[in-house]
C-alpha cells in the first residue's frame, strides 16, 4: 500500500489527489480502530511513512501540487501525538515537517509555506526531548525569514506582516515551553538566535523589526529573557560575546523604535549583571554598560545628569586601564572592547538624528559645564583607542569587505577616533564655551591616534567607507569653525591628515579644503591662513574659476591692508596640506597666480614679486616680473644673465626671442631712466646752452651712447617679430606657456615710443608696424589705432615696409565708425578716448596731403564735437586740443590753395597753438608721450614757418630743448639745435649760428665742447672794414629777396672774434659729404647721414654770409652729385632740399653765375611736394624773377632824385596834426639811398662804397632800399663808427639834408612787378643820383616796422599801400 501511495504522490494532481483520499480513509480507519488495533504508535508511523513520502515528492515534483500536500499534512497532525517510549518518531515527525516547510518556503510555493506554517502553529508546541526546540526554533525561524525575504522583494502584500508576528509568537511560545521543561543550557539557542535574527543581521533587518506592530516583539522577548535568565552558570563566560551580541541588536532595534521607552537592551543588561554574578569581571562590565546605556537611555531631564556621566566615563576607563594589565590578551576583554566600541558607534550615529530615544540624552550633555562632560567623554574614548592595541579578533568585530585586510584592532581604534569626532561635531557650545580648549587635547589625541591608524590599514582607499567618513567628519568640523580657539583645533590635524592625502578621493579632499579655506579666516597666525588659502586654491582645476578666486584672494588681503609677502603658488608649496598636483597643474596655478598679480594688483609689493621670482617656471616668467621690479638691481643683474645666455644659444625658440625682447626692453627702460636730469627751464636759454652742455651730468649726450639705447630698443623689437612670426610656423602644444599679450604690447609700445621719442625714425617704423599686425591679430582696436597714428603723421610710408596704407586706413575707418559713438557709454578709458580722437586728427592731416581738404575739415569738426562731449576736457589744454590745432595749423601753412583771408595766420596760429601747450593738462597716461613726439615735429614745422616767414618763434625749441635734455635724448636735441642754427641763420644772427654748429658737432660726438668756453671777444676793427661790413651786410639783403620783407638793421660795427676752434673757421665742408672724420655711426646711418649732411648745408650758408666762400663751388657742385647718387636720402631730407636749392641760388646770384641760378630756381619750382610750405615757391618765385631781372642788360638812365613821401600815417597822427600846423611845420627830411653794386662778398675788399658802384648800365633794380621817411630832425642814423668818430658824420648829414630839401623829386613808380607776393613787397626804382653823393652809404636810423604779410593778394602803389599786421 506505501508504494502506492509513493507512486501516487508523485504522480499528477489525480493521482496526488486519490492518494489525500487514499490517507484519509486509512486515518479514519486507524481512528476508528480498524487498525493497528493495541499499537499505539501506529498512527504516528503511518504518518511518518506518509510524510516521507511527501518529502520525495516535494524534492521531485518541484513544488507540484502543494497546496495537497498541505490538505494531506493538515488531515494527518491531528491524530498524532508523540510516543514515550520512541521520541525518535517525534523527533523524525518535526524533522519531516520541517522539511517539507523548508521547501514550501520559496517564492514559488508561498502560499503552501504560510498554510503549513499555520497547520504546525494550530499544533501544540510539544517538546518529548530537549533537542525537539531546535526544531520547532528552525521552523519559526525559517518561517521567519523566508516571509520578511518576500516581502523584502515585494512579491508579498503587506499583510503578509502578520506572518512575522505569528512566527515572534511561536517563538515565544516555544521560549515559555522550553522554560516549562526548565531547559537551562541555551547557549546553542541563543546562538541560533544571534544568526537568525538578532547579532549577525543588518541594521535594515532591525528596522523591519522595529516597525512591527507593537507587542509582538515584546511577545517573543519577554520569554526569551526568563528563560535566559534561568541559564545555567557553568558555560557562562563562553556565551559573554553573545550576550553582547544579543544586547546589540536589541539596542540597534530600540534606536529605530518609533515607540519610546521600550528600552530592551536595558532590560537584557540588567537580566545579564544578574545572570554573571558568578563571574565578577563579566559582572562588572555588564554593570557599567548597564549604567552607561541607562543614562543614554535618559527619558528625564536630569541637573546631575552631566556630573554622573562623568563619573561613570571615568569608571570605565579606570576598569580599562585596571583589567588591561592583567587580562588584556583574553577573549572577553577583546569581546568587551568591540561590543563597547559598537555601542559607541550607535550613540554617536543616533546623536544627529532629530528623532532618536538618545536625543535627551545629547541635549542633557549641552548647557552648563558642557565643556567637562565632553572632556570627559573624549577621556574615554582616548583611553578606550589606548587600549584597542591589544584587541586580536572577536565575533562582534565587523568582518573588512577587503579579505586583505585581517585587522579588528585597527579598525576598533579608528571607529573610536570618529565617534569622536561625531560627539564634537554634535556638540553646540556657546560662544564662551567654544574658547575653552580644555576638550581639545583627548580629542587631539585620539583623532591623530585615529589617522595614524588609516595609514597601516590595507583596506583604505578612496572608496573606503570609514575614510570617506573621516574625511567628512573633518570637513564638518572645519564648517563650524567660528573663533580661532576651534580652528586650532584643525591646524595639528593637517599633518596626519596629509599623510593619508594618498587615499582620499579628490571629490572629499576638495571639500575639505574649502571649508578650511574659509575658516582660515579664524586662524590666529596669518601665515597660516594664508597657507590654507593657497592649498584650496590649488585644488581648483577650472582656469577660469582659480583666476577669479586668486584674485579674490589678493582683494580680500588688500582690504586687510596686509603686505603680501608670498605668492600663492609658494604659500601652497609650504602648506602641511599641500594639494597634489602634475607639473601641468603647477604650471597653471602658477601662471594663473602670475598673471592674477600683474594684471589685477596695482603696485604689489617687492617680496610678493620676489617670491613670484623664486618660483618661476621659465625664463619669461622672470622677464614679466621684471617688467614691475624696474629699480631693482638683482633683477637687472638677472636680466643681464638671462640676455648673455640667450645671446649665445642657438637656435633660440620662440618663447626664448620673446623673452630676450622683454628682458631687452627691461634694460632699455632702465638706462633711459638712468640718463634722465634735471634741467631748469632758465638754463636752456639760448646763451647758456653751452654752459649748460658742458656740464658733468651734460657731457655725455651725444649720438654714440644713445646707439646703445637704440640697439636695445631695435633688438627688443626684432626679439617680438621672431616671436610673432615663429607663432605660426610652430605647433602649440599642451604645455605651451600662456603669452601675456598685453605685457608684449606694452613692451613693444615702450620700444615704439622709445624710438620716435628718440628720433630714429627707420627703427620707429619697425615698432609701429609689428604693433599695427598684433593689433590687427588680437584685434585689439586701440592697438592698431595707436599704431596707425604714427603711420598716419608720415609724409610717406617707406617702400621698405610693404605697408599698404590705404587699406589700412579703410579698416581703421571701420572700427572707427563703430568706436567713436560709443565712446561716451563708460566703457572706455580716457586714454583709449585721446587714442580714437587723435586717430581721427591724423587721418585729418592724411587726406589732406591726399588735397582732400573738406575730408580732413570734417574729420576735424568731427573731432571737435567729440571733444566737447567731455566733460573732463571742456576748458583745458588737452593733448586732442593740442593736436587739433596743430593738424590746422599744418593745412593753413601746407596747403597751395590761397589761404582763407578770415583765417588766422599760420603764425597767429602758433601763438595760440604755444599757449595751449604752456597750460597742457594731462587726462591720460596716453597724453605727455604723444604731446612729446608731437612738439619734436612742431619744431621743424615751426621753425619752417617762422623763418620762411622772417620772424623767430623759439618758443617751441626752448620747450623741446628742455624736455629732451632732462631725457637725455641727442638725435632730438640736435634736430633742435639744427632748427635753431636754421632760424639764426635766416636772421643772420652769426655768432649764435656758430654756437648752434659747436653744440651740434659736440652732440654728433665730432668735436666735445671744451669744459671752459672762451667768452666771445668783441674787438674795434678800421674804418675801411666797418665801410666793407656795412656794404656786404646790405649785399646780403640784395642778394636775398626774401630778407626784403624785413629790414635789417646793422647793430654795431664789431665784428666776433672766431674761436681759434670755431667750425666756421675750418672751411673743410667737403667733410659733411665724404664723412671722412665722422663718426662711424654717422655712416652707417641713413638719418643720420641726412642730418649731417642738413648740418653742411647750414654750415655753408654760415659760411657764405661771413664772406667764407672759398668751398662753396666745390661743397655745391659735390652736395649736387651726392644728391643724385643717393636718392632714397633725397627723399628723407623734405623741405630742407627746397632751403638747399635757395641758398644755392642766392650764392650763385652773388658770383653772378645767373644761368646756373635760374635752372637751379626752376629745378625747385618743379620739384615741390604737395607737404611744403607755400612760402618756398614764393621764394624760389622770387629769386627767379630777381635773378631773371639781374640777367637783363641795364639802359643808361638820367638820374631821378627819388623822394621820400610821407605814407602810412596812421589815424591817430592824422587828427593830432591840424591842417593849419602842417603848413607851419618845416619841409620834411628826406633820405636818398642810392643803388649797390652787385658783387661777390671779398674777405679784403677795403674802401668806400662808392668806390665799387657799379657803372649805370649794371645796376640792378631789385637792388633799391626802401625810402624811409624821417619827420624828425633830431633823428639820428645809425652809428657806423665809434662814438668818438661819429660826430663828424652826423653834422655833415644834418648839413646835406638842409640843403636839398628845396630840391624837386621825382617819384618813379614804373617798376615791374613780379606775380608772386614777396618779390612785389620790395621797392625797386631808379634815383638820379648828385655829384654831392657821400662817399659812405647812411643808413637811416628808423622806428620799429610792422611786419610783412604773409601773402599779398596784390600789388599796390607804394603812395597807399599800408603795412598789414601778421
Amino acid at each position: 500500500m506505501s508504494g502506492d501511495i509513493a507512486t501516487q504522490l508523485k504522480g499528477s494532481r489525480q493521482d496526488v489527489e486519490a492518494a489525500r483520499k487514499t490517507v484519509e480513509a486509512r486515518l479514519r480507519e486507524i481512528a476508528g480502530g480498524n487498525r493497528g488495533k493495541g499499537d499505539a504508535s501506529y498512527a504516528l508511523r503511518y504518518e511518518l511513512s506518509v510524510l516521507r513520502h511527501i518529502c520525495f515528492a516535494v524534492k521531485e515534483n518541484l513544488h507540484q501540487n502543494a497546496d495537497i500536500y498541505c490538505d494531506i499534512v493538515g488531515a494527518m497532525l491531528p491524530h498524532v501525538a508523540p510516543f514515550a517510549e520512541k521520541p525518535s518518531l517525534w523527533e523524525a515527525h518535526l524533522t519531516s515537517l520541517r522539511y517539507i516547510h523548508h521547501g514550501f518556503c520559496q517564492e514559488k510555493s508561498v502560499a503552501a509555506c504560510q498554510k503549513l506554517y499555520g497547520l504546525i502553529r494550530s499544533q501544540t508546541c510539544r517538546l518529548q526531548e530537549e533537542s525537539d526546540h531546535k526544531i520547532y526554533l528552525d521552523i519559526h525561524l525559517t518561517h521567519f525569514n523566508g516571509i520578511h525575504l518576500q516581502l523584502q522583494k515585494q512579491t508579498l502584500p503587506l499583510e503578509a506582516t502578520n506572518q512575522l508576528c505569528l512566527a515572534l509568537e511561536a517563538l515565544g511560545e516555544l521560549f515559555r515551553v522550553m522554560r516549562e521543561k526548565k531547559i537551562t543550557k541555551t547557549g546553542p539557542l541563543l546562538v541560533q538566535l544571534n544568526e537568525a535574527l538578532f547579532g549577525k543581521r543588518s541594521r535594515s533587518f532591525f528596522k523591519s523589526l522595529s516597525f512591527l506592530p507593537s507587542g509582538s516583539l515584546p511577545k517573543m522577548l519577554d520569554p526569551l529573557m526568563r528563560l535566559l535568565g534561568s541559564s545555567a552558570p557553568g558555560d557562562l563566560s563562553s556565551q559573554f560575546a553573545e550576550y553582547l551580541s544579543f544586547c546589540l541588536a536589541l539596542f540597534q532595534i530600540d534606536m529605530l523604535n518609533p515607540l519610546p521607552n521600550q528600552q530592551m537592551a536595558l532590560q537584557l543588561l540588567r537580566m545579564c549583571k544578574d545572570l554573571f554574578q558568578p563571574e565578577t569581571n563579566l559582572s562588572y562590565g555588564f554593570k557599567l554598560l548597564y549604567y552607561y546605556l541607562k543614562l543614554v537611555y535618559t527619558s528625564e531631564s536630569s541637573p546631575d545628569l552631566k556630573r554622573t556621566y562623568v563619573d561613570i566615563c571615568r569608571k570605565f576607563a579606570n576598569f580599562f586601564e585596571l583589567k588591561a594589565a592583567s587580562h588584556a590578551k583574553e577573549q572577553w576583554f577583546t569581546d568587551l572592547m568591540i561590543a563597547f566600541q559598537r555601542f559607541q558607534t550607535l550613540i554617536h550615529q543616533s546623536g544627529s538624528k532629530t528623532a532618536s530615544p538618545f536625543q535627551l540624552f545629547w541635549q542633557q550633555l549641552e548647557g552648563e559645564k558642557s565643556p567637562e562632560a565632553y572632556e570627559g567623554h573624549f577621556q574615554l574614548l582616548h583611553s578606550c583607542a589606548g587600549l584597542a592595541v591589544n584587541v586580536t579578533r572577536s565575533p562582534l568585530g565587523s568582518s573588512c569587505p577587503n579579505e586583505a585586510c585581517k585587522s579588528q584592532r585597527r579598525h576598533c581604534i579608528l571607529s573610536f577616533g570618529l565617534c569622536a569626532l561625531d560627539a564634537y561635531i554634535n556638540w553646540q557650545p556657546t560662544q564662551e564655551q567654544r574658547a575653552d580648549k580644555s576638550p581639545h587635547k583627548p580629542l587631539l589625541g585620539i583623532i591623530i591616534y585615529s589617522m595614524d591608524m588609516v595609514k597601516s590599514l590595507q583596506c583604505m582607499g578612496p572608496s573606503s567607507l570609514e575614510l570617506i567618513k573621516l574625511v567628512r567628519q573633518l570637513t564638518h568640523v572645519a564648517d563650524q569653525v567660528s573663533c580661532a580657539e576651534q580652528m586650532s583645533l584643525l591646524i595639528p590635524l593637517l599633518e596626519p591628515l596629509q599623510r593619508l592625502r594618498p587615499l582620499i578621493a579628490d571629490q572629499e579632499m576638495n571639500s575639505l579644503l574649502r571649508r578650511l579655506f574659509k575658516a582660515s579666516c579664524h586662524c590666529k597666525d596669518p601665515k597660516m591662513a594664508l597657507r590654507l588659502q593657497a592649498c584650496y586654491l590649488a585644488s581648483l582645476t577650472n582656469p577660469a574659476r582659480l583666476r577669479s578666486q586668486i584674485c579674490l584672494h589678493y582683494h580680500n588681503q588688500g582690504k586687510e591692508d596686509r603686505v603680501i609677502q608670498k605668492c600663492v603658488y609658494e604659500w601652497h608649496e609650504s602648506c602641511p596640506l599641500p594639494y597634489p598636483l602634475t607639473p601641468a597643474q603647477k604650471k597653471q596655478l602658477y601662471e594663473t597666480d602670475l598673471f592674477a598679480v600683474l594684471h589685477y594688483l596695482r603696485g604689489p609689493s617687492l617680496e610678493h614679486l620676489q617670491s613670484l621670482i623664486r618660483c618661476r617656471m621659465s625664463d619669461y616668467h622672470l622677464v614679466l616680473l621684471a617688467r614691475q621690479l624696474r629699480n631693482d638691481s638683482s633683477t637687472l643683474g638677472e636680466l643681464q644673465e638671462l640676455i648673455a645666455r640667450l645671446e649665445n644659444q642657438s637656435p633660440l625658440k620662440r618663447m626664448d626671442h620673446l623673452s630676450l625682447g622683454h628682458a631687452k626692453v627691461g634694460l632699455l627702460l632702465d638706462a633711459l631712466e638712468a640718463q634722465k636730469t634735471k634741467v631748469s627751464s632758465k638754463e636752456t636759454s639760448e646763451n647758456l646752452l653751452e654752459e649748460l652742455l658742458v656740464r658733468q651730468n651734460m657731457c655725455e649726450i651725444n649720438i654714440q651712447r644713445e646707439q646703445r639705447l637704440v640697439k636695445l630698443a631695435s633688438q627688443a623689437i626684432a626679439g617680438f617679430v621672431n616671436f610673432f612670426n615663429q607663432a605660426d610656423r610652430e605647433p602649440i602644444s599642451s604645455e605651451e606657456t600662456l603669452i601675456d599679450w598685453e605685457a608684449l604690447i606694452d613692451d613693444a609700445v615702450a620700444s615704439a615710443m622709445a624710438l620716435s621719442s628718440m628720433g630714429y625714425q627707420s627703427q620707429a617704423d619697425d615698432a609701429w608696424l609689428l604693433l599695427l599686425r598684433i593689433g590687427r591679430l588680437l584685434e585689439d582696436r586701440f592697438t592698431y589705432l595707436r599704431a596707425l597714428t604714427h603711420f598716419l603723421t608720415l609724409n610717406a610710408v617707406p617702400e621698405r615696409l610693404e605697408l599698404n596704407i590705404l587699406k589700412e586706413v579703410d579698416l581703421a575707418e571701420d572700427l572707427l565708425d563703430d568706436l567713436w559713438p560709443h565712446l561716451q557709454s563708460g566703457r572706455f578709458f580716457k586714454r583709449q578716448h585721446t587714442t580714437v580722437m587723435l586717430c581721427l586728427c591724423h587721418l585729418a592731416s592724411y587726406y589732406s596731403r591726399k588735397d582732400c581738404l573738406n575730408t580732413a575739415q570734417l574729420l576735424l569738426l568731427q573731432v571737435e564735437q567729440l571733444r566737447d562731449e567731455f566733460p573732463e576736457r571742456l576748458g583745458k589744454s588737452d593733448i586732442v586740443l593740442i593736436t587739433l590745432q596743430t593738424v590746422r595749423f599744418r593745412l593753413g601753412y601746407l596747403q597751395r590753395r590761397p589761404r582763407n583771408p578770415r583765417m588766422p595766420t599760420p603764425l597767429r596760429q602758433l601763438d595760440t597753438l604755444l599757449d595751449n601747450v604752456r597750460n597742457f593738462f594731462n587726462l591720460s597716461s596716453l597724453d605727455a608721450g604723444s604731446l612729446q613726439l608731437l612738439l619734436s615735429t612742431l619744431v621743424r614745422e615751426s621753425t619752417e614757418c617762422s623763418t620762411n616767414r622772417l620772424s623767430e618763434r623759439l618758443a617751441f625749441s626752448n620747450i623741446v630743448l628742455h624736455l629732451v635734455l632732462q631725457s637725455g635724448f641727442a638725435l632730438r636735441a640736435i634736430e633742435v639745435f639744427l632748427a635753431w642754427l636754421w632760424t639764426n641763420l635766416q636772421m643772420e644772427n652769426l655768432d649764435r649760428a656758430q654756437c648752434k654748429l659747436r653744440l651740434v658737432e659736440h652732440c654728433l660726438a665730432i668735436k666735445p665742447l671744451s669744459q671752459k668756453p672762451v667768452s666771445l671777444e668783441k674787438v674795434e676793427i678800421k674804418e675801411s672794414a666797418v665801410s666793407d661790413l656795412a656794404s656786404n651786410m646790405l649785399l646780403m639783403q640784395l642778394v636775398e629777396p626774401i630778407r626784403k620783407q624785413q629790414q635789417l638793421e646793422v647793430a654795431t660795427p664789431r665784428v666776433l672774434n672766431l674761436r681759434p676752434n670755431s667750425p666756421s673757421s675750418q672751411l673743410d665742408l667737403n667733410r659733411y659729404i665724404s664723412l671722412k672724420e665722422a663718426p662711424s655711426i654717422l655712416r652707417e646711418n641713413s638719418q643720420l647721414k641726412c642730418l649731417y649732411f642738413i648740418l653742411g648745408c647750414l654750415h655753408a650758408r654760415l659760411c657764405f654770409l661771413q664772406r667764407n666762400s672759398d668751398q662753396l663751388d666745390e661743397f655745391y657742385e659735390r652736395a649736387e652729385s651726392w644728391l643724385q647718387e643717393n636718392p632714397e636720402l633725397t627723399d628723407s631730407l623734405g623741405s630742407m632740399l627746397q632751403v638747399q636749392q635757395m641758398y644755392q641760388v642766392n650764392y650763385l646770384r652773388s658770383r653772378r653765375k645767373h644761368v646756373e641760378a635760374i635752372t637751379l630756381a626752376q629745378k625747385g619750382i618743379k620739384m615741390q611736394e604737395q607737404a611744403m610750405d607755400i612760402n618756398y615757391g614764393y621764394n624760389l618765385m622770387a629769386q627767379l624773377k630777381s635773378t631773371q631781372l639781374e640777367q637783363k642788360p641795364l639802359k643808361q638812365q638820367t638820374k631821378i632824385i627819388r623822394r621820400a613821401l610821407l605814407f602810412n600815417q596812421s589815424p591817430e597822427q592824422k587828427l593830432q596834426t591840424p591842417a593849419r600846423a602842417l603848413k607851419a611845420e618845416k619841409a620834411p627830411k628826406f633820405r636818398i639811398y642810392k643803388e649797390l653794386e652787385l658783387r661777390p662778398p671779398s674777405a679784403g675788399s677795403s674802401g668806400s662804397g662808392i668806390e665799387n658802384t657799379p657803372p649805370s648800365d649794371q645796376v640792378d633794380l631789385n637792388a633799391c632800399q626802401p625810402i624811409e621817411i624821417s619827420d624828425d630832425e633830431s633823428a639820428s642814423t645809425l652809428p657806423l663808427k665809434s662814438k668818438e668818430s661819429q660826430a663828424k658824420p652826423k653834422a655833415k648829414t644834418k648839413t646835406t639834408t638842409k640843403t636839398k630839401v628845396s630840391e624837386i623829386i621825382e617819384i618813379v613808380d614804373t617798376m615791374e612787378t613780379p606775380t608772386v607776393a614777396a618779390s612785389g613787397r620790395s621797392t625797386r626804382a631808379r634815383i638820379r643820383q648828385n655829384e654831392e653823393t657821400p662817399k659812405t652809404v647812411i643808413l637811416s636810423s628808423r622806428r620799429p616796422r610792422r611786419k610783412v604779410p604773409e601773402v599779398a593778394p596784390e600789388t599796390e602803389p607804394l603812395s597807399s599801400r599800408r603795412r598789414p599786421r601778421n
